[in-house]
């Protein structure tokens, strides 16, 4: 995220989880995690896990206009371009997500 830009960049990233998780029942599950600088202090990087039923469900979500709205104004508050963004594909071999963290 830029500097002076987090609140504008996590905003966004807020809407596309209010939209997931309103409309996207094939986004099993929509995680963004900020890395904390020495451990500690929020810092200027976001990861995001996503998870989806299938092929059609990653594409309504990246169709839908809360993510469009994020890309089309990426420059406004992260650094780098769309295209820096490396998507990763795993295959889950064990693992678990509790619907409330203790």
């Amino acid at each position: 995220m830029l500097a002076g830009k987090e609140d504008l960049a996590l905003q966004r990233v807020m809407a596309v989880k209010v939209q997931s998780d309103m409309e996207q029942p094939g986004t099993l599950f929509y995680l963004v995690h900020r890395v904390l600088d020495d451990g500690v202090n929020p810092g200027n990087k976001l990861f995001f896990y996503e998870c989806y039923a299938d092929e059609a469900a990653k594409e309504a979500h990246l169709n839908c206009s809360s993510w469009q709205a994020l890309v089309a104004g990426w420059s406004d508050c992260f650094a780098g371009s769309l295209s820096d963004v490396t998507p990763v594909f795993l295959d889950r071999i064990s693992g678990f997500v509790h619907v409330q963290a203790p």
